[in-house]
């Protein structure tokens, strides 16, 4: 592709000066993981298969004059590689496939170390084989992943700390929180600050995740962002000032929970809220809070009581889960 080929300055690697990015990063960060199964020699060696790969305009070309044609030795072979059979030498490596698998067990399943628990590693072993049987297709991969009992086992619910696009599009799909094309912006600032700015990894590696979504400045603009949704006021520096974001109705939330009489139990109704935000069994303590807070105004359903649930739910370290 040509932006992994300039992001790794590969349109300056030939065959007089070598350049080893695009070959240690391959290796390293995409294939078999840092310091797994091969040396810098390997990376020297796989940076001259990758000469003359460049490209023109949003085009790849491959340069056969910057091209080093001599023969190489890379993880135990030896030949007059290109690029192409550079990737089908490391492919050939069992270490890939379990590298590959634990990024997706990751990703969809639960953040674990880098030296997951014999239980998982057994599991992430049986989708690396299933990986290498399907030629490295990935979705019958996810497919048997998605339908194991393993994905849906209640110890990985809530395992996952949200990124910050994911906790503002979580929210404003699941609370059907109108956007307005203008707010984007505002939002997408609101990511950056959480540290995520849509399209700009620090790394090429992307964005490290997890627990790293997590300080004392994020968490912060994380209540803001959150509170910004429910209420359509943002924060300046003396005030919260109206934005064009509108005022949220929230009625909807709890509406289906009216009895036939008109009425709204509130004890069901902050059950049901920490529920559907939370997505796991609320704790009781969790219920507590909501239920003094709403008898302590009133016990009255407004609208502005929902949002001021939803908010107080918004502040919860487990809202930052999933």
């Amino acid at each position: 592709d040509p932006a992994m080929i300039s992001y790794l300055n590969n349109n300056q690697n030939r065959r007089q000066a070598p350049n080893e990015n695009l070959a240690r990063e391959l290796m390293e960060l995409f294939t078999l993981g840092e310091g797994n199964g091969y040396s810098e020699n390997d990376i020297k060696e796989g940076a001259r298969c990758l000469t003359g790969y460049t490209f023109q305009d949003d085009e790849f070309v491959f340069q056969s004059r910057d091209h080093d044609p001599e023969f190489k030795n890379i993880l135990g072979a030896r030949g007059r590689f290109d690029g192409h059979d550079f990737i089908e030498l490391i492919f050939r490596r069992p270490e890939v496939s379990q590298y590959i698998c634990l990024k997706l067990y990751r990703y969809f399943v639960r953040d674990v170390a880098d030296v997951p628990d014999r239980e998982t590693q057994t599991l992430i072993k049986k989708m690396a084989s299933d990986l290498r049987t399907n030629n490295y297709a990935i979705k019958p991969v996810l497919r048997k992943l998605f339908r194991s009992q393993h994905f849906y086992d209640e110890s990985n619910f809530a395992s996952q700390i949200k990124s910050p696009i994911q906790l503002t599009v979580q929210a404003a799909r699941s609370l059907l929180r109108t956007v307005p094309a203008g707010v984007v912006p505002d939002l997408a600032s609101a990511c950056e600050m959480m540290g995520q700015g849509l399209f700009y990894p620090p790394t090429v590696q992307g964005w490290t995740g997890g627990r790293n979504w997590i300080n004392t400045s994020t968490m912060f603009v994380r209540q803001n962002t959150l509170i910004y949704m429910l209420t359509g006021r943002r924060p300046d520096m003396y005030s919260w000032e109206t934005s064009g974001l509108g005022k949220y109705d929230a009625t909807h939330m709890i509406e289906h929970l009216r009895d036939t009489n008109g009425r709204i139990d509130s004890n069901e109704a902050v059950r049901y809220l920490l529920r559907f935000t939370l997505g796991s069994h609320p704790q009781p303590q969790r219920i507590a809070t909501l239920t003094d807070f709403i008898s302590s105004r009133s016990n009255q359903l407004t609208n502005d009581m929902i949002i001021g649930l939803l908010a107080l739910i918004a502040a919860m370290p487990e809202y930052q889960l999933c």
